[in-house]
């Protein structure tokens, strides 16, 4: 594949099996037929899900990788148009660059649909400008009966990230309330590792957010706990870090905190230390 060039699923599994330096028999050996995994690899033919995910579980493929070569193909253009303003949003926030954040949102209010998409950046350039003081009441409003609306929010991504992004416009008691069953709930669940890592991000926000607006809220305590139980793996290192950063700024112990800034700043994440503004 060269570049960023979009492939379909049969043209990235004919690059999966040059790499594996298999011949199309040996590629689907015990799975399917030679001819008509030919004529997938060719585009003449679809392929079922079962079928893919054997082939792909068969020879340890990267299953993200190979998502990423063929997703521009399904989204709808609108999709895509969503997908690349995410890319250029995320920069333009890393690099502070606030004429480009104006011109990204005026194209992502203009889609028709990805209403979270919106109310996320939205906050998002507000806390940044801080300007959230502006925003009517109405607006934010229709944020939290977006995120109510949803029932089975625990587990619903967006509902997740837009909770996550827009704390600031929950009353404090919408706020506790909310954290409180999340927490609950992920105490009796079996759950992925990157479902793990999403509500590390709604603790550690949470954490930052009390902090900085000096909020005795009443998840502190189980907001710690939680990114202090955190597997000791290489994935949550960060938030475990962020664990003994937010832990000693609520005792008071200012002097161990900026060690741990320092740490953070040192191995990269600086433009977290200056996002978090503690």
């Amino acid at each position: 594949m060269l570049g960023d060039e979009i492939m379909t699923i049969g043209e990235a599994l004919y690059e999966e099996r040059q790499k594996l330096g298999l011949t199309q028999e040996n590629m689907v050996k015990g799975i399917i037929n030679k001819g008509h995994y030919s004529k997938i690899e060719r585009g003449l033919e679809n392929i079922s899900i079962n079928t893919l995910f054997r082939i792909i579980l068969k020879h340890h493929i990267d299953i993200s990788d190979f998502f990423n070569k063929v997703k521009d193909n399904y989204y709808t253009f609108e999709d895509k148009k969503a997908e690349e303003l995410k890319q250029k949003i995320m920069y333009a926030f890393n690099n502070n660059q606030r004429e480009e954040l104006r011109i990204y949102l005026n194209e992502i209010l203009d889609l028709k649909e990805h209403q979270i998409f919106k109310y996320r950046t939205v906050i998002a350039i507000a806390s940044l400008e801080n300007n959230l003081a502006d925003l009517s009441p109405s607006f934010k409003n229709k944020i939290v009966t977006k995120f109510s609306e949803h029932e089975n929010w625990f587990e619903n991504i967006g509902a997740l990230q837009l909770f996550s992004d827009c704390m600031k416009i929950f009353t404090l008691e919408q706020l506790d309330y909310f954290l409180s069953q999340l927490l609950k709930h992920y105490q009796k669940h079996t759950y992925s590792e990157s479902m793990q890592e999403r509500i590390a991000i709604i603790c550690n926000n949470y954490l930052c957010y009390c902090y900085k607006q000096k909020i005795a809220g009443s998840n502190i305590q189980n907001a710690l706990s939680y990114l202090k139980n955190l597997e000791p793996i290489g994935h949550f290192l960060l938030y475990k870090i962020c664990y003994d950063l937010y832990f000693y700024l609520f005792e008071g112990n200012t002097g161990k905190a900026d060690e741990i800034k320092k740490l953070l700043i040192n191995c990269g994440y600086q433009d977290c230390i200056e996002r978090w503004q503690i």
